[in-house]
This record gives C-alpha cells, sequence and structure tokens, in this order.
C-alpha cells in the first residue's frame, strides 16, 4: 500500500515543480512560455533597499535609493557602537545611472513580476529568523504601485536578480552595456556642424607713440 502511495505521489510532486515558474507562478508544463518582451522604464521607477548586518560588537544600516527620476543611486552608509548605539561613522556615495543600468533593473522586474502580490515562500519569516545576522527590505514603486519584500541571510529567486544588479552599483564596474534601451531615439540626431568663425580682417601694424615715426624720402 505504502509502495502504491508513493508511486502515485512521486510524478504528482514532479509535476506541480514543473509547473511552476521561476517567479512561483502556477503554469501549464506542455506549454512553453512566450519570450519576455521589454517595456520602457517607467518615470516614476523607485527602489528603496534598507540593509542591516549585526555583528558581536557593531551594526551596519545601508540605506540604497535608486530614483530614475533623476538617474542616481544615493546609498548612505551607516555604522552603530553596540554598546552605547551611537553612530560612529556615516557616510554616502552618490552614483549617476545611465539608460542601460535603468533598463536593466527594469528588466527584472517586470520579468519577475515583483510589482504584483508577493508570494509566501519570499517574505517567509519565522521566529528564528529575529536572531539573524543580515536582513533586507526591499520597496519597489512603478506605475503606482508598490511591492515590499522582506528578505533574511539571502534573497530568494525571483529578488535575487534585481538585488545583485542593485549591489553592482555600488561598485565601480561596467555591467550589462550591450542591453538595448525600449524607448530610446534609433537614429540620434546628427551633430551640428561648428560654426566657421571668419578670421578679422588684417591690419597694418600700428606704431607706438612712444617712437617718432620715420620721415618721408625727399623727392
Amino acid at each position: 500500500m505504502l509502495r502504491k502511495a508513493a508511486f502515485i505521489t512521486l510524478p504528482a510532486i514532479l509535476a506541480a515543480l514543473s509547473a511552476c515558474t521561476s517567479a512561483g507562478d502556477l503554469k501549464n508544463p506542455f506549454v512553453k512560455e512566450p519570450p519576455f518582451v521589454a517595456t520602457p522604464v517607467p518615470a516614476d521607477l523607485e527602489i528603496i533597499v534598507d540593509e542591516n548586518h549585526d555583528t558581536y560588537y557593531a551594526r551596519q544600516h545601508i540605506q540604497q535609493v535608486i530614483s530614475a527620476a533623476d538617474s542616481m543611486s544615493h546609498t548612505t552608509y551607516t555604522t552603530y557602537r553596540d554598546y552605547n548605539n551611537v553612530v560612529s561613522n556615516r557616510f554616502t556615495v552618490d552614483t549617476p545611472l545611465s539608460q542601460v543600468q535603468l533598463q536593466d533593473i527594469w528588466n527584472d522586474i517586470s520579468r519577475n513580476q515583483l510589482l504584483r502580490k508577493s508570494r509566501l515562500w519570499i517574505n517567509w519569516l519565522a521566529d528564528s529568523d529575529l536572531y539573524k545576522r543580515d536582513s533586507y527590505t526591499i520597496q519597489i514603486r512603478a506605475n503606482g504601485r508598490a511591492a515590499v519584500y522582506r528578505q533574511t541571510n539571502g534573497f530568494s529567486g525571483a529578488v535575487r536578480p534585481l538585488m545583485l544588479e542593485l549591489e553592482a552599483l555600488r561598485l565601480p564596474i561596467t555591467q550589462n552595456s550591450a542591453t538595448p534601451v525600449v524607448g530610446a531615439a534609433e537614429n540620434p540626431p546628427a551633430s551640428q556642424p561648428a560654426a566657421i568663425i571668419s578670421e578679422p580682417p588684417a591690419t597694418e601694424p600700428m606704431i607706438p607713440e612712444t617712437q617718432p615715426a620715420t620721415p618721408a624720402a625727399t623727392q
């Protein structure tokens, strides 16, 4: 009886796993997923990441704010002393973002459908997680919608690609420079020819007043 139950249960589990997408949605395993189509970056795209890293003697909080309005990434690092809970160090790093970087971030959000309702296994928080050292809160706002994700000691499959992009913005490296920007002009305007500056007319050399003029030769 147990062998028969296992023979029935195992295919059911495998079928259920194959019917889930990387974002956690159910799908028909016999239907091929359509290819991903990139869309333009929303003008109101904003991401706020709050990180808490606790050690035995100090605590560090990192807040990263990314906004498409100014195409900037503002990262503030704050370190607290544990024994008296005072700020020992704080500084901010501002990094300008290119349209390619913003497009990469938006592609990760759209591909994994991070603006939809969060799945239970992404924001799952147990009592034992309260004793972990690293915690993350990720807020995403775009197209008038918002979503919040809470991670502990790592990232789930749907949020991991986005967090890798965001953390790479803090490092002086180039990433995915070949990603096409959706909505960008295919043919950039031709540069205007430089204006031709006419040379001033040649003038006769001026004789200093302190130097007497040479008398004309007598006929």
